[in-house]
């Protein structure tokens, strides 16, 4: 008895073809997950190293100073640098100041912003430096504005800011506003480059009211101003978009409901200007 055996025959092109868009596909709805996956891994880990790095300058700076002081920004930069510390996406952390004077550690890979409260900012520095509280006391009936450039005023509170170690473009704040009102104050802020701003365009900001403590979420026009020879660091005069000064310039926002309770509440309020339009 003879037996024929069959050849074994490989794959037809179609059946290739079929085996390789299957994998795609596969691959496909894979590799989303994974670089979520490593994505949030990178994250978690950076969190791990921020806070070795925020627990050793927290302890070098009370321990150094005995807690009677602070480092300036400077050096505390100089050690996040020669730290082993460090995000591997990122790098070196960058250090500043929180609102409220407290050591902050920021990833230029991982961290976009962080929630910063201009008024802590100001009211911090107003108790710790002389000069700034005077400069203060000497414009509740003038303005102090971001958009200047040149203002001798914003450049000093400037650099009381950050020599406190306050970084307010860092956390986002792009224009503020300072507006005297006999002995209280407006302040203003908002995330938002006005420069190139029309003048009526409106924008949204946190403004708080030093006679009431409350923080509010509203819309403010821009306007047009004029720094005056005399008040420009370069002996120049400047004309300049600023935040409207005016009560017709402002708007609080109703899109959600801010109770008196809740104007007490930065953290709140901060929330509901992080969603507006």
């Amino acid at each position: 008895m003879s037996y024929k055996y069959k050849k074994n025959k490989g794959f037809t092109l179609v059946e290739l073809i079929v085996v390789l868009l299957i994998l795609a596909i596969l691959l496909a709805l894979l590799i989303p997950s994974l670089i979520g996956y490593i994505t949030s891994a990178q994250k978690k880990a950076c969190l791990v190293s921020k806070a070795g790095l925020l627990r050793d300058l927290t302890a070098d700076e009370i321990y150094e100073l005995e807690g009677s002081g602070k480092y300036d920004t400077a050096y505390l930069k100089s050690l996040a640098e020669k730290s082993e510390y460090k995000c591997r996406q990122g790098g070196a952390y960058d250090v500043s100041r929180g609102s409220d004077g407290s050591i902050v550690i920021v990833c230029g890979k991982h961290d976009k912003n962080y929630d910063f409260n201009m008024n802590e900012a100001l009211s911090y520095i107003i108790a710790n430096n002389p000069d700034i509280a005077k400069l203060i006391e000497g414009y509740m009936n003038k303005n102090i504005d971001s958009s200047s450039g040149t203002g001798k005023a914003y450049e000093n509170l400037l650099n009381a800011l950050g020599q406190a170690g306050f970084n307010a473009g860092q956390a986002g704040v792009n224009t503020w506003s300072f507006q005297g009102k006999g002995s209280s104050y407006y302040f203003y802020w908002t995330t938002e480059d006005i420069s190139s701003k029309s003048p009526g365009d409106k924008v949204k900001v946190i403004r708080y009211n030093s006679a009431r403590g409350t923080y509010t979420a509203g819309y403010v026009a821009v306007r047009r101003e004029t720094l005056s020879a005399s008040d420009s660091s370069d002996g120049k005069p400047r004309t300049y978009n600023v935040l409207g000064r005016s009560d017709s310039d402002w708007t609080e926002y109703t899109g959600v409901k801010q109770s008196e309770d809740d104007k007490k509440n930065y953290s709140k309020i901060y929330q509901i200007f992080k969603n507006m339009k």
